[in-house]
């Protein structure tokens, strides 16, 4: 029998038997929807994990000189930027109090930290121009604190000594959101960062990123040396991920084993039902591996049915709870629900297709 017409037999038939498509139906929408509802949410929270992981703030390592060592410069900042694994790295000096000069030594403190090189990766200038070496740039979120109307003026230590024109306001970029407290100042060339920060392109390559960084800063005191790595969070991360995956494997294959066991009986009771329909199939001349075509197809084309529903069903559910599943993954659960059915209906075919049309046309 042809394709063409198998699908349209197959048609016919579910049409005919309401009462098997519908249940059918009904038990695949439950399967999807069950999926989705519980494995949907684990599958929902591994992505949202990796997504984080993903983030310039969980991929930020640093690496600060507690002892004055030197060696955070503006030639080992260089040679770190061309590190494989680094997406950006930045110096940072010590931070100091300043106020505004035009306020004087009464005026609001708020800490300033030099940054070796230009600021476009620490902060996005939204107003004025961007600083030259010596001058600064204050957080546009401080403005008021720091009694300024405009990014103009100056700043000054609190004793007075040291003063740095405004030129314009930035607001922090991550992983940097922390120098939105205050303001920026460019270190004059030749001077020693504290802190090296450096985002890198994967946490998995935490660890060897900070023994490249090390050997390539070459500390003398190894006891002046603190460094903050995302090692211990990645690790975190991939165990968790892989406990919830494992979790939710089981969890489907319960619930497609359920679905597909109750997809098994309604069609073997609907063959049972109908048996003297297939033997007169049989008694036409139909193939066996026809018949069991034509009872496969059938189940398929409701349990799809089941599985559009159930999945759009599941995905409103987990978008209106505030889990929204993906949409790959709500697809792969319409999938294998499908698959499922269509492999449960092929025992309860091939026992129809192995019946007797004889011995069927004469059961009463």
């Amino acid at each position: 029998m042809r394709l063409r017409a198998l699908l349209r037999e197959a048609w016919a038939t579910a049409w005919a038997a309401k009462v098997s498509s519908i249940l059918t139906v009904v038990v695949v929408m439950a399967m999807c929807l069950a999926a989705l509802v519980t494995v949907g949410r684990s599958a929902a929270a591994a992505f949202d994990v990796a997504d984080r992981m993903e983030q310039e703030g969980a991929r930020r390592l640093s690496v600060v000189d507690t002892r004055d060592g030197g060696f955070v410069n503006a030639r080992t900042l260089a040679v770190v930027r061309h590190v494989s694994s680094v997406e950006s790295a930045d110096a940072l000096g010590a931070p100091f109090d300043a106020v505004n000069g035009l306020i004087g030594p009464g005026g609001t403190r708020l800490p300033v930290w030099p940054v070796l090189g230009e600021v476009d990766h620490v902060g996005e200038i939204v107003r004025g121009r961007a600083p030259r070496p010596g001058e600064a740039a204050v957080s546009a979120s401080q403005l008021r604190t720091w009694g300024l109307a405009e990014p103009v003026g100056y700043l000054t230590t609190v004793d007075g000594m040291t003063q740095y024109p405004i030129v314009g306001a930035y607001r922090a970029r991550p992983p940097f959101e922390d120098l939105a407290a205050g303001g920026l100042v460019v270190a004059l060339p030749g001077a020693e960062g504290r802190e090296l920060r450096v985002v890198i392109d994967d946490v998995a390559s935490a660890r060897s990123t900070v023994r490249s960084i090390l050997s390539i800063l070459a500390p003398t005191d190894v006891q002046g040396v603190q460094v903050d790595s995302p090692a211990a969070l990645a690790e975190t991360a991939r165990d968790l991920n892989a406990q919830m995956s494992g979790f939710g494997r089981t969890l489907l294959l319960l619930i497609l084993g359920a679905g597909g066991f109750f997809v098994a009986a309604v069609v073997l009771a609907d063959v049972l039902i109908r048996r003297r329909d297939l033997g007169r199939r049989r008694t036409l001349g139909v193939t066996r591996a026809d018949l069991i075509a034509l009872v496969t197809l059938r189940t398929l084309i409701t349990a799809l049915l089941g599985a559009a529903l159930g999945c759009a069903g599941g995905w409103i559910i987990n978008q209106v709870s505030g889990h929204p599943t993906p949409v790959d993954f709500t697809l792969a659960i319409g999938v294998l629900a499908g698959l499922v059915a269509a492999i449960a209906a092929l025992p309860p075919a091939a026992y129809a297709s192995r019946l007797d049309p004889v011995d069927v046309m004469r059961t009463p």
